[in-house]
């Protein structure tokens, strides 16, 4: 078998650093927990590693029970191929630069694909309409070429976006320092991309 090529392996990485910033995990064991969700983060009732039972019911409800039967490491293995199926949009979207790749690949797992694509587009300085069409295609291009550039605008255009669906105000202004945490956790994995 031949060995990943340098591509896999960063795509392998951006995976696995959703799952690092995602999952909740026994502290003694490292096994992967069934996280029950506070009432106003919006995701439903539960989560394993940020796959919860109201955007990805199914999904969610499958690793629960692969977890409450005791597989493990099969939860593991599907997990990382569910997230790197559903995230695979932001390949498209990534002028051909892993980093930025990695930044859209969390943007989508959070705010799904049509938000993420949104976020580009704030980033890129475009109408954010949520379709990617000839003129994002342009703005990327000519963004690209400043690849440290364009991950601080996505950086940023990803907090504008937040407070512009989901204000840190009321219930939801508890999440919003771990949000931008998270955040600057993400702009940093992607900058060892470059």
């Amino acid at each position: 078998m031949k060995p990943p090529s340098r591509l896999e392996t960063q795509r392998a990485a951006m995976i696995d650093f959703i799952v690092s910033v995602e999952a909740r995990r026994d502290p003694k064991t490292k096994r992967l927990r069934v996280y029950k969700l506070p009432p106003a983060d919006g995701g439903g009732t539960f989560e394993v590693a940020g796959i919860n039972d109201r955007f990805h019911p199914h999904m969610a409800h499958h690793l629960r029970s692969l977890i409450a039967t005791g597989d493990h490491a099969q939860a593991e293995i599907e997990i990382r191929a569910y997230l790197a199926d559903y995230t695979a949009i932001a390949i498209t979207w990534s002028a051909g630069l892993p980093a930025v790749e990695a930044i859209l690949r969390d943007c989508t797992f959070n705010r799904g694909p049509r938000g993420a694509l949104r976020i580009l587009q704030l980033a890129v300085n475009v109408a954010d309409d949520g379709r990617f069409g000839p003129i994002t295609r342009a703005a990327l291009k000519d963004a690209a070429r400043d690849p440290r550039g364009l991950l601080k605008r996505l950086r940023s255009a990803r907090e504008r976006y937040e407070r512009r669906i989901a204000p840190p105000v009321g219930a939801r202004a508890k999440f919003w320092n771990g949000l931008r945490n998270r955040w600057g956790k993400a702009h940093a994995f992607a900058i060892t991309l470059l």
